[in-house]
């Protein structure tokens, strides 16, 4: 039986409600935020605030910090669009999965990664290429434990397999025309060290290899995040406005009544088109981990910018950026640039090209998935294995192929 759309359209009703409802409460939130905002013409306050917290028992503040000087940005300030370079090289990676399936007649999982290379300024055809990496092997479907991996795990062998592939093509692309603008659709800051994941250890080492190999080639690496929920510089206006005896961990687990309002909620109402906000770092124990790992340079920053092209409609995203980009005020620039002239070649959809394709390589449909199931059945009978499917979805099948009538026995 399908949906009842006339049973649930009275609920939807409800939740528009409910959210329209809770529309009208942030505004007055927003408001009481940007006064907070534009109040910080000072860094020295905001850098006193921010070290009691780090040098105190408090643990709990995740929101932003700027960044040490002499590379320090006054966090209401705003950095206009600068125009982009005459050449450059963007490279561009994505990455897609299919999990495993109890159901399936034989357990596997694939990653598979898309890359693509835009030459910017340059008369010459972009590069692209995908890998499919298929792990079927009980090494790659268990932890060490002997328990089948999850799917949180499947994920961060995704990420550690795309940032190892713009790793790879950054060095390969190092002679290439400058800047080398490196794109990761995603946040830099990974939290690879939940007893969920198998292997976190090693794939945390390994992705942070594959940091410094592009630091060694000299690439203007960024992560890409539309559509960020992301609450830090919220979380600095939260701090900056408690008394000093009020900073607990307690009062820091929620932003007080500025809770549910988002940094780019916020920046919606400060940056006009092709604008970012000043440059800024995480305070987290992970960004420490960063540092301690490999040095000041790996630390990851962030700064927002509206790619939008007219007032009326904002589009904030969020940039992350490793400190050996954030503290080279050209590199900023160019990156600042090149991403907006990406995201105006496709019009409305303000998204950079690059990142398009690189998803497009990335993706697997639902057709594809069924072509390499059916080429796994035909391997297996080759192989004298007779793959079977469970009596589950052979009965899930059977119902969603034809529905049949029930009648009674006599």
């Amino acid at each position: 039986m399908a949906l009842e759309f006339s049973k649930v359209y009275e609920q939807v009703q409800t939740m528009g409600r409910f959210l329209g409802h809770g529309y009208q409460s942030a505004s007055n939130r927003l408001q009481h935020a940007l006064e907070l905002f534009f109040a910080h013409t000072e860094l020295d306050p905001i850098h006193d605030r921010v070290r009691l917290v780090r040098e105190s028992s408090v643990s709990g503040y995740r929101g932003a910090a700027p960044l040490p000087r002499p590379f320090s940005e006054i966090i209401c300030g705003v950095g206009s669009a600068v125009a982009p370079p005459p050449e450059g090289t963007l490279l561009a990676v994505d990455g897609s999965q299919i999990y495993p399936d109890q159901h399936a007649p034989a357990p596997y999982y694939l990653i598979n990664v898309g890359a693509f290379v835009y030459y910017h300024g340059v008369s010459r055809l972009p590069a692209q290429f995908s890998q499919p990496t298929l792990a079927y092997s009980p090494s790659a479907l268990q932890d060490k434990d002997g328990r089948a991996v999850n799917n949180q795990t499947i994920n961060a062998r995704r990420s550690l397999a795309e940032m190892q592939t713009l790793a790879l093509w950054g060095w390969e692309l190092r002679q290439e025309a400058r800047p080398l603008v490196a794109l990761h659709d995603g946040g830099l800051l990974k939290f690879f060290g939940g007893s969920d994941i198998a292997d976190a250890v090693q794939i945390e080492r390994d992705y942070m290899d594959a940091l410094e190999r592009l630091h060694d080639a000299g690439a203007s690496l960024l992560g890409y995040l539309d559509r960020s929920r992301s609450t830090y510089v919220i979380s600095l206006l939260h701090l900056m406005r408690l008394n000093e005896g009020d900073i607990t961990d307690d009062n820091l687990k929620t932003n007080g009544d500025l809770e549910g309002l988002t940094d780019a909620r916020l920046f919606e109402h400060v940056l006009d088109p092709g604008e970012r906000s000043a440059i800024m770092v995480q305070n987290s124990p992970q960004n420490r981990e960063y540092k301690d790992r490999k040095g000041a340079d790996f630390e990851i920053a962030f700064f927002y910018l509206n790619v939008s092209e007219t007032r009326a409609v904002p589009n904030i995203v969020r940039i992350d950026l490793p400190l050996w980009v954030a503290r080279d005020e050209l590199a900023v620039e160019e990156i600042q640039a090149l991403v907006l002239a990406q995201c105006t070649i496709q019009g409305r959809k303000r998204y950079p090209y690059a990142l398009t394709r690189a998803d497009e390589l990335a993706y697997i449909r639902a057709g594809e998935k069924q072509q390499l199931e059916q080429l796994i059945r035909i391997e297996m009978l080759n192989n004298h294995v007779i793959p079977e499917e469970s009596n589950k979805l052979m009965s899930k099948d059977m119902a969603r192929d034809r529905k049949q009538q029930f009648r009674l026995r006599a």
